[in-house]
């Protein structure tokens, strides 16, 4: 992205947004306001057959909670097809020259394709799982009306389960987990979720179709880097579906999983809940990681609690939902010095402060705050209108711990505000969906004492201020248009256009205080007297940038005959600026870049722009196809696959230090007795003066500061892009539906750094930086779009969803995969080319994974329900320097922890149980009073693993265990917390 000039393109681009936008407004002011209507991301569509109806005869869908209907006509055949219907409860009213009949209530579920089959017929069925009763009316079992999700592979997500399933604390990304393929990434300080072999970055998040990509940095999802909150407020959440592969054309900005989800909205009743859950230390185990080291169990609390209320305005016209919540919660970490007793006394003696001051339990306080607000407006059966707004606000006080002191803490500050205004229109053979929307998103992560340097004592303690802060701001403005139609025999067609403005400001100000840094060094008589070094950016950190991106697409799903259809479709996205495309190397830059050696992987050329020469990618074009054949012709057993390339985006930070590096230098500044030369680098003899910011500042106009890193992005960069593969079968018999799919997904592009400066002409070993020192540069580092991905997997699922006439559901998902990369991520400077590591298991994967979910209805108003996961471990980076560490040697591997759960057949187990007792008190009245037992067998989940080795120094076994041999124990961390007890209530009307 650029950082501050606008191409023409984007100007054009940014008039037509503000265009477009000013348009919208004026529409909404002739218009009362309403709330959120479903995009094609959420919406469901409904076909099927109805027996003893004919041309003659239409049918009517009616939403229950609102009144809105819409008709369609009956073909000569008996079929019908809604091709867009909000998700929500329904009834179909079908219109005969004999009368009218309808059925009772259903659902259509967010971005399902419904089918639902009936007859006519007086005290008869289309099948055991419909009968007739009540005069006209039509019975629907739980099992008639079916999922037909074509060549997509993911799961749906219910209202029900959402309600009742344990969770540790509301995220609704946690039942992501559901769907085969996906992880929930459950740290008590990160949370979000990923899918394949792809990083976290490349899943999204539509919340009524409005997308939450995180355009700045890693996390995939705004707001969820390094956060233990959630994206999105539990309570607002209607329901959601996960899609793991396969998607449709109208999903963008995705390469791995995505979730579509859809918010509650107001009825013709009032409806409210207010909950609040409660869990702190007293209900809690101590983890082995304390209980190990004879440390006291730390402080922890965590309190959420929040009320919603929704209803009509104007009856069958207006309505509205409100939304808040609150997330309160306090973890502690411990603070534990090292160090020997003789290099404690220096670090006392040093400091002027003891060690007993910093030691200790410290809380890191969390606070969430969520805000939601929507209104629905139907002013007829062909219209419906949605406003709604979204913000959600955290502070979190993190980084401390272990030899980090709480004084050096950060408070972590969130915040991600979102508004939506669509326009749904049915016409009689086509549905137009019109949408604007806004995202502002900012991460303040800001130290805790602002005006106090870092010192940092190597292998005792660092306290003082938080050395950096950051101020990351992407405000997002985009418009949609989609439009389905109909009206063609047996097809099915959607095309859309969409255009996002991105503004981004990029504040990170690394070393805003001096970092002091001291060690024991008795080569070159150093000790804890004075500081060995000290760090401090020297320039401006404010960077801003502006993208605007294009999306295209057009997607038909085409029922060639009863039995097989075909989901065909491509889109196109472009973005003006996705890879600063206007930058300008500066002339010591390209002379710096044309001093090294071309190599196979590097052509200074290629790096080297004059503002013109980066051009925007044009080739993101990306087909989908998707089958289903019905191979026994009633919908019992279903055939399915397809193929196709999902591109994503690069994000901001991958690329933003070709600007930041130059702007904002580090200054490294090396101190010694008497300012002799250390390891061939210059020092400065050390005066207390220089302990401070301007002695600092003064000493760099001595022109003694250290030299910034280049970092360069190649003209030619592309954005990643995943192509997928999948076969599978699905069967359903009774209210059970199993399917077993194969997957196989192969990922390119991925954005990298390498070194520039290899010896021996660019091959050998790093680094040489004496051809770039001359123009002002440490060392060069250049960006390679090459990191690569591939994924087999077989995922299997067996489903009973819950009814309330059964009173269970039970819903087993198993993934058998196999995630491989080459590369490092970010940085692979630990090979020549991303291609040296070979392939290796990605961090984080995983063979065998199976999560069970159920809950079944008791006796007595009571209801048990699980959400249980059992892994085979995770895959963790080892480095083998068996045959040494020159280039070509050491090796980047990966290893799997030991399984020590459930007799050696898992590494990781995480059982979750919860009772509720549910009280009514009148219609639609009830209390919920439960309790839920998380991690119930208090399985430790080990992470943190020895990741080293060499000929004299073997790996450590990855079980957890106390080593003699090393006099440690085998795992630094764990993945989940012990076993604690958590209290809910809530009240619902």
């Amino acid at each position: 992205m650029s950082s501050y000039r606008r191409t023409a393109a984007n100007r054009v681009a940014r008039k037509l947004a503000v265009a477009l936008a000013t348009s919208t407004c004026a529409l909404s002011l002739t218009v009362p306001f309403a709330p959120a209507l479903m995009a094609q991301d959420t919406a469901g569509s409904l076909r099927g057959t109805i027996a003893g109806a004919d041309a003659s005869s239409t049918v009517t869908a009616i939403e229950v909670g609102t009144g809105a209907s819409r008709t369609v006509p009956v073909e000569a055949d008996g079929s019908y097809l809604f091709a867009s219907l909000r998700p929500g409860t329904y009834r179909l009213e079908v219109t005969t020259p004999d009368g009218m009949r309808q059925t009772d209530e259903f659902e259509v579920r967010v971005a399902q394709d419904a089918v639902f089959d009936f007859d006519l017929a007086e005290g008869r069925a289309a099948d055991p799982g419909i009968a007739a009763a009540d005069g006209n009316v039509i019975i629907v079992t739980g099992g008639r009306v079916r999922a037909a999700p074509g060549g997509a592979v993911g799961a749906s997500v219910s209202q029900e389960q959402i309600k009742s399933l344990p969770q540790t604390d509301r995220n609704f990304l946690s039942f992501a987990a559901l769907s085969p393929g996906v992880v929930y990434l459950d740290s008590e300080t990160d949370k979000g979720i990923q899918s394949g072999a792809s990083t976290r970055s490349q899943v999204n998040v539509f919340i009524d179709g409005v997308s939450l990509k995180n355009k700045l940095r890693e996390g995939g999802i705004a707001g969820q880097q390094n956060s233990r909150g959630n994206p999105f407020g539990q309570l607002a959440v209607q329901e959601f579906r996960v899609l793991t592969q396969n998607y449709k054309a109208e999903y963008e900005e995705a390469g791995s999983a995505i979730v579509t989800a859809v918010t509650k909205s107001g009825t013709n009743e009032f409806h409210g809940e207010a909950f609040a859950q409660y869990t702190d230390r007293s209900l809690t185990e101590i983890d082995v990681i304390n209980a190990r080291q004879d440390l006291p169990e730390p402080p922890f609390e965590r309190k959420q609690y929040g009320i919603s209320l929704g209803g009509p305005i104007i009856k069958d016209k207006l309505f509205f939902f409100a939304a808040y919540e609150g997330n309160d919660q306090d973890r502690a970490f411990n603070v534990i010095a090292g160090g020997t007793p003789a290099l404690r006394n220096q670090f006392e003696a040093s400091s002027g402060r003891s060690i007993d001051e910093f030691e200790g339990a410290f809380v890191s306080p969390f606070r969430g705050d969520f805000y939601f607000g929507k209104l629905t407006l139907t002013p007829d059966d062909r219209q419906i209108f949605d406003l709604s707004f979204s913000r959600r606000e955290e502070t979190d006080i993190q980084n401390f711990g272990g030899q980090t002191s709480f004084e050096a803490a950060e408070n972590k500050k969130n915040r991600v505000d979102s508004g939506l205004f669509k326009w749904t229109y049915q016409g009689d053979d086509f549905t137009n969906e019109f949408s604007a929307s806004m995202i502002d998103y900012v991460f303040n992560p800001t130290s805790i004492n602002p005006g106090l340097p870092q010192f940092q004592y190597i292998g005792v303690l660092t306290f003082g201020g938080k050395d950096s802060t950051r101020r990351e701001q992407q405000q997002s403005y985009t418009i949609r248009d989609d439009f389905t139609y109909s009206g063609l025999a047996d097809h099915t067609i959607k095309f859309g256009a969409r255009v996002d403005v991105l503004d981004i400001e990029f504040d990170n100000r690394a070393f805003v205080q001096p970092r002091y840094t001291f060690f024991v060094d008795d080569a070159n008589n150093l000790d804890f007297r004075f500081p060995a070094e000290a760090r401090l950016g020297l320039g401006n950190s404010l960077i801003t940038a502006s993208n605007t991106s294009l999306g295209l697409y057009i997607q038909d799903d085409w029922q060639v005959t009863d039995r097989l259809e075909l989901n065909l479709g491509v889109r196109w996205d472009y973005e003006t600026n996705g890879f600063n495309n206007d930058y300008v190397t500066p002339a010591a830059a390209a002379a710096a870049l044309r001093a090294l050696p071309s190599t196979f992987y590097f052509d200074p050329e290629d790096y080297i722009t004059d503002g013109t020469e980066r051009d925007p990618f044009m080739g993101a074009i990306a087909p989908r196809f998707g089958f289903s054949y019905d191979l026994s012709g009633d919908g019992t057993t279903i055939l399915f696959g397809g193929a196709g390339r999902y591109y994503d985006r690069n994000t901001f930070s991958n690329t933003v230090d070709e600007i930041a590096r130059l702007r904002n230098p580090v200054g490294v500044f090396r101190f010694s007795e008497d300012g002799s030369p250390r390891n061939g680098l210059p020092t400065v003899a050390w005066d207390p003066s220089y302990l401070t910011r301007d002695g600092l500042i003064a000493l760099r106009e001595t022109s003694t500061s250290g030299l910034p890193e280049l970092f360069a992005v190649p003209e030619n960069a592309k954005p990643p892009v995943n192509d997928q593969f999948s076969l599978g079968i699905r069967h359903r018999f009774g209210d059970w539906e199993a399917a077993l799919t194969g997957s196989y997904q192969r990922g390119r592009n991925g954005y990298t750094h390498l070194f520039a400066t290899r010896r021996d002409g660019g091959l050998g070993n790093c680094c040489d930086t004496s051809p770039v020192v001359p123009f002002g540069f440490a060392n060069v580092l250049i960006g390679f779009d090459g990191l690569d991905t591939r994924y087999k997997a077989l995922f299997a699922t067996l489903d009973k969803n819950y009814t309330e006439e059964s009173g269970w559901g039970l819903n087993i998902a198993y993934t058998l995969s196999k995630g491989e990369q080459n590369g490092n991520d970010l940085f692979s400077l630990d090979g020549t080319v991303p291609d040296s590591y070979g392939w290796r298991a990605r961090p984080g994967d995983e063979r065998h994974r199976v999560v069970i979910s159920g809950l079944v209805d008791l006796p007595w108003g009571f209801r048990f329900s699980t959400l249980s996961t059992f892994g085979s471990g995770r895959a963790y980076q080892v480095v083998d320097a068996t045959d040494g560490f020159d280039n070509g040697q050491l090796r980047i591997t990966s290893a799997y922890p030991e399984k020590t759960c459930v007799d050696g057949v898992f590494q990781f187990c995480e059982v979750n149980l919860t009772l509720a007792k549910f009280i009514e008190f009148g219609d639609d009245r009830e209390i919920e009073l439960a309790v839920d037992l998380l991690n119930a067998f208090d399985n430790p989940n080990y992470s943190g693993f020895d990741g080293f080795f060499n000929s004299v120094d073997p790996l450590d076994p990855a079980n957890g265990e106390f080593n003699p041999q090393t006099n440690r124990y085998n795992a630094s961390s764990i993945l989940t917390l012990p076993r604690r007890i958590q209290f809910r209530a809530a009240v619902r009307f």
